[in-house]
């Protein structure tokens, strides 16, 4: 099989495998793969998985820590058929029973006999489990044939509902994005990219499959917490040639280079930014002293991660006119941008409207929820041929003549904390769902390192609930992107006499 553009990604790696089998797959602190090695355990998982009756539309808990199991896993589940169900393993048990009960997840991945009942436990439900440490098949079972409309997997966003929404993947979209995106960065088989992002973030795949779909190394660095000065002799001894990072990590980074003023590990040669909208100031002070390039890319989980970037010309930073927003740039290959008023018109050249995005980019919808799904997917009224949809972003962008899609907004209530999406109706849910609060209202506030979240809660009189008490128990029941660093208790919220809140008659944010 000579793989193409369209063949779905775990074809395209098993493939790989055979073309460069000594060649080093993954390198991670418990140890590495070759590409032999990598095909073959992944190879025992999909079995067990298979005779636990996990096929095609199936999703699969990866339940395990970023590094070679995670790599063995991922790849198991898509030689089974399956398809893997990404998720923060550190969030609190019953968001976890949340998560697989939206997906229907029945089956799971698991280091070992311990780390398999120890999920169990958290999810409250018997899962059909198999191992990374099991030993290869004496036997070549071979990668399931992934039709390419499959099930590639499903990640979860915040959802303005309250609750969590699944974001299912097609193998065909995938596909299409990782070919793309390892033809934008420049990809080689010489190459060794970091493995940064936390497994429940799509950027990690990112990271990690256009990698082995060109025959690199993807190195997986222990601790992701670590800052920039302390990455750079990691990025160096392994020779990272690049790496993809948070927007507000790699900012930390050029501001600390301006003040410290260092040269960087030699083998790095491009730096991917995303997650979150950067500063024109930050750009211009990384390229000012000569750094690596820059590309600065923004997308949604519905997007299939990336589906625009930005690279500035050599000459293009000296034009910044002051610290603005770094634009979103243009459509990647096979993508399509539309900058659409109300009526869904297109925006003239400069004016405001809202980003809608079509193309193979598009994610297939929402896991087990179409209803949700008719809702952000609608049909695309610019599309050559019948049947084609586009999603709605909730972003608010211009474009002048020529010139690239600049972010204004949301058109929404949606923020992003840390890099997470988060729907401001879920943490209002969340907060709301304590027996002693009666009314809520959650907005992001500004802060030192970008946006923190707020909630202003009404309680029941007498209540001996405190902030510090709410907040103990939300962590104990959703994500820390979804706590309110600053919860104010009151006694009632500001309201107008028709029963809508009048936020400016909301008390500044309560000091922790």
């Amino acid at each position: 099989m000579n793989p193409t553009e369209t063949t779905p990604v775990p074809l395209r790696i098993a493939h790989r495998a055979g073309l460069t089998p000594e060649a080093t797959a993954v390198r991670a602190p418990e140890g590495e793969l070759t590409y032999r090695q990598f095909d073959r355990r992944a190879r025992a998982v999909a079995e067990e998985l298979r005779a636990a009756g996990a096929g095609p539309e199936d999703t699969v808990l990866l339940g395990v820590r970023r590094g070679v199991h995670w790599a063995v896993g991922l790849l198991g589940i898509w030689y089974a058929g399956a398809a893997p169900l990404l998720v923060d393993l550190d969030a609190p048990d019953e968001r976890l029973r949340t998560l697989l009960g939206a997906a229907g997840t029945r089956h799971a991945v698991a280091q070992d006999t311990y780390a398999a009942a120890m999920l169990q436990r958290r999810t409250g439900s018997e899962l059909f489990w198999a191992s990374t440490t099991t030993p290869a098949p004496t036997s070549a079972v071979r990668p399931a044939d992934v039709a390419p409309g499959s099930l590639a997997y499903v990640l979860f966003t915040s959802g303005s509902t309250g609750q969590p929404k699944p974001v299912a993947v097609g193998h065909a979209g995938l596909a299409a994005q990782v070919a793309t995106l390892a033809d934008r960065y420049g990809l080689t088989d010489q190459d060794r990219i970091l493995q940064f992002a936390a497994p429940a973030f799509d950027v990690s795949l990112e990271e990690a499959l256009p990698t082995w779909c060109t025959g690199g190394t993807a190195v997986f660095v222990k601790d992701n917490v670590l800052s920039p000065a302390e990455l750079e002799p990691f990025l160096d001894e392994e020779r990272i040639s690049v790496v993809n990072l948070p927007t507000p990590y790699w900012s930390q980074w050029a501001k600390d280079l301006e003040r410290a003023p260092r040269p960087l590990p030699s083998a790095l040669r491009r730096v991917v930014i995303g997650s979150d909208a950067g500063r024109t100031a930050d750009l211009t002070r990384w390229t000012s002293a000569g750094r690596p390039p820059v590309i600065s890319c923004y997308g949604l989980t519905e997007s299939t991660i990336t589906a625009t970037s930005y690279e500035p010309g050599p000459a293009e930073p000296a034009d910044f006119t002051g610290d603005e927003l770094i634009p979103l740039g243009e459509p990647l290959a096979g993508v399509r941008a539309y900058v659409l008023d109300e009526e869904l018109r297109e925006a003239p050249p400069g004016a405001a409207g809202e980003l809608y995005l079509a193309g193979s980019c598009l994610a297939r919808g929402y896991h087990g929820r179409p209803g949700l799904t008719s809702e952000r997917f609608v049909a695309d009224p610019f599309a050559d041929a019948p049947g084609e949809r586009m999603y709605r972003t909730g972003d608010r962008v211009t474009r002048a003549p020529g010139g690239p899609l600049v972010f204004l907004g949301r058109a929404d209530d949606q923020v992003k904390i840390r890099g997470h999406r988060v729907e401001l109706k879920e943490v209002e849910a969340a907060v709301a769902a304590h027996p002693d609060v009666v009314d809520v209202v959650a907005r992001a506030v500004p802060a030192d390192g970008g946006p923190q979240l707020a909630a202003w809660a009404a309680v029941t009189p007498g209540s001996p609930l405190t902030p510090d008490a709410l907040r103990g128990h939300l962590l104990a029941k959703v994500p820390g992107y979804l706590v309110p660093a600053v919860v104010t208790l009151m006694e009632r919220l500001p309201r107008t006499p028709g029963g809508k809140l009048d936020p400016r008659a909301l008390p500044a944010p309560a000091p922790r």
